[in-house]
């Protein structure tokens, strides 16, 4: 199982969680099989508008089957959700999400986590 985890930094395990989804500055793709690591830039980051459902889209293409995040707007999850992916919400480090998940401790999101737009600065 591939999964994303928003980062702020390109630490891969070590990485703080990001609380946004579609402004995030990197992906930390985990295999929780095993533990292979991928960092990638979120070019969706500085988008003007769109950036949860362009993000959305980079994840659906990379093959991910669920996603780590701190909160996720509405048009980011429904676009995520129709893609079948698995949403869970934490905060910590990659590697802790990751055990965390593992542990059946993470439980699977069934509605956003944010009002629209609140990831902008």
């Amino acid at each position: 199982m591939k999964i994303a985890v928003t980062t702020s930094s390109d630490k891969g395990l070590e990485a703080k969680v990001d609380l946004r989804f579609g402004r995030a500055p990197y992906f930390t793709v985990v295999d929780i099989e095993d533990m292979k690591v991928e960092v990638i830039k979120n070019s969706a980051g500085n988008a003007a508008s769109g950036a949860g459902v362009s993000a959305a889209q980079k994840m659906s293409d990379e093959g991910i089957d669920g996603i780590i995040s701190g909160n996720f707007g509405p048009k980011a999850f429904e676009t995520l959700k129709n893609g079948d992916l698995k949403l869970y919400s934490f905060s910590g480090t990659v590697k802790e999400a990751v055990d965390e998940l593992k542990k059946g401790n993470l439980e699977e999101l069934s509605n956003p986590t944010n009002a629209p737009h609140s990831g902008l600065n």
